[in-house]
C-alpha cells in the first residue's frame, strides 16, 4: 500500500514537472540585432520627389470626364432603342437560317465609350509603369 502511494506521488509529480517544463520550452523568435549586420530588416522607404507628368494627369481627368458623359449618353441610347423596339408577336420558324435578322446597330455613344475605355487602359498602364519606376529599389541609395 505504501509503495502504491509513493509510486502515485512519483508519477503525479513527474507529470506536473513535465507539463511545467513543456510550457516554458516555447520558441520565442527574436531577430538578432546585437551585431552590425542585421539580416531581418526591411529596406527604408525613401520619399522620392518625382511627380507625375501634368499632361498625364490632365489626360486622365479628361478621359474620366468624357467617359462619364459617354456612359450617360450610351445608357440613354440603349433606353431609346428599348422603347422603340416593337414588342410584337414572336415568330418561331422551322428554318431560322432562311430569315436574316440584322443585329441592332450599336449606338455611337457606346462605341465612343469603348474607345475611352481603351484609352483609360493605356493611361492606367502608363501610371503603373511610372509607379513601378518610382519604387524601383535599384534607383534608391540603399
Amino acid at each position: 500500500m505504501q509503495t502504491n502511494k509513493s509510486l502515485i506521488w512519483v508519477v503525479g509529480l513527474s507529470l506536473v514537472a513535465g507539463v511545467l517544463s513543456a510550457t516554458q520550452a516555447r520558441a520565442n523568435s527574436y531577430s538578432d540585432i546585437t551585431g552590425t549586420n542585421i539580416w531581418n530588416n526591411t529596406a527604408p522607404i525613401f520619399d522620392s520627389n518625382t511627380k507625375l507628368d501634368p499632361t498625364l494627369i490632365e489626360n486622365i481627368t479628361r478621359v474620366n470626364r468624357d467617359s462619364e458623359t459617354a456612359l450617360r449618353a450610351c445608357n440613354d441610347a440603349i433606353a431609346q432603342i428599348e422603347q422603340t423596339r416593337r414588342p410584337g408577336i414572336r415568330q418561331f420558324l422551322r428554318d431560322p437560317s432562311s430569315v436574316s435578322v440584322a443585329p441592332p446597330e450599336t449606338p455611337t455613344a457606346c462605341r465612343q465609350l469603348e474607345q475611352l475605355r481603351t484609352q483609360a487602359d493605356s493611361l492606367r498602364r502608363t501610371v503603373q509603369d511610372a509607379e513601378r519606376a518610382r519604387g524601383n529599389s535599384a534607383l534608391g541609395t540603399w
